[in-house]
Order: C-alpha cells, then sequence, then structure tokens
C-alpha cells in the first residue's frame, strides 16, 4: 500500500478490502447513511469557518435557487482545502502542486460559476424591496 500523505481519499475499514492483485477493490455498504453539513459537529473550528464561508459567500452571490446554494457550499469547503495547502507549505511541511493546482482551479470555476463579483441587490425604493422580501 503507497503511503498516504493525508490528502487521498480515506474509506470506511468496513468498505475498502484488498484483492490479490493489489488494487482497491470497494464493495457499497448496504446500508447509506447521508450526512450534512448540518449534523456536523459546531464545536470544531474547521466546521464553523466553512460555515461562515458559506453563508458569506451565499450572501455576496444571492444564491437563492438550490443549485447555486449547492456551489456555495462546494466552494466554502474547496477554499479551506487550498487555504490549508497554503498554510502548511508556508510552514514548512511540503506541497504536491498538482493536487494544489488542481484545487485551485476547482475552486476558481466554482467562483466563476457563482459570480465573481459581489452582487448587489437593486433597490429603486423601500417598498419594492419589502415587497420582494415577502415572497
Amino acid at each position: 500500500m503507497a503511503k498516504q500523505t493525508g490528502h487521498e481519499r480515506r474509506l470506511d475499514p468496513e468498505i475498502e478490502k484488498k484483492s490479490n492483485g493489489g488494487r482497491r477493490v470497494i464493495s457499497v455498504p448496504g446500508r447509506f447513511r447521508p450526512r450534512f453539513w448540518t449534523d456536523a459537529d459546531q464545536r470544531i473550528a474547521t466546521v464553523r469557518a466553512i460555515r461562515q464561508r458559506y453563508l458569506t459567500l451565499k450572501e455576496h452571490t444571492q444564491a437563492e435557487s438550490m443549485q447555486r446554494d449547492l456551489l456555495c457550499q462546494r466552494a466554502a469547503f474547496v477554499s479551506i482545502i487550498v487555504e490549508k495547502f497554503e498554510v502548511e507549505c508556508a510552514e514548512g511541511e511540503g506541497l504536491d502542486l498538482g493536487v494544489y493546482t488542481q484545487a485551485v482551479n476547482s475552486l476558481q470555476g466554482l467562483l466563476k460559476t457563482l459570480g465573481l463579483e459581489k452582487q448587489i441587490k437593486d433597490v429603486s425604493d423601500l417598498k419594492s424591496y419589502l415587497e420582494e422580501k415577502k415572497k
């Protein structure tokens, strides 16, 4: 088995098995248990940081559809990954440039899709704004 650097996808030990050829064979568990960000332990600083970035990004991009909301969640998570790589590199831990570049490109694609500029709602008058908020 290759040495893991901490950036590989790790599987649940119950799911991961080895075959004779050294290839990883994955069997799907009999029962699927979804997990969502709302289920995450909010006492963990990284979880709170991701949530704050997600909320800020959602507000700045005016993400009101489910699709844009999902992109905001992914962008917040990937931005934390990129920042982690950068801090580790600055502290002398090294950097897998390929993995880092792929993460940055993924983040850039998400941000381009969402819009790189902060969106400001056009509010011509208070009455129109309040009526729109009621919807």
